[in-house]
């Protein structure tokens, strides 16, 4: 099973937060960044394939901010791993 496997079912905030529980529990490294004012994966850098994922997931859990990063964490325990 690949990391992208953990995108199947992006239909609302709570698949999409099990989107990111799984994505770590496959290693990867999931940051809010400021720039873009929504989650990445630290491979977008060199690997584009998960960037619209990571839109959805950001859009889906109403993150566009640090603030609204660290809510979204509160209620989903998105750093758990």
């Amino acid at each position: 099973m690949s990391y992208l496997d953990c995108f199947k079912d992006l239909e609302d905030g709570l698949s999409a937060a099990e989107a990111i529980h799984c994505i770590q529990k496959h290693g990867e490294t999931v940051l809010y960044d400021d720039n873009k004012k929504r989650l990445i994966l630290w491979r977008e850098q060199y690997d584009p394939e998960p960037e619209k994922y990571m839109i959805k997931i950001s859009k889906l859990l109403n993150i566009n901010s640090r603030e609204s990063y660290e809510k979204a964490d509160k209620e989903y325990n998105l750093t758990m791993y």
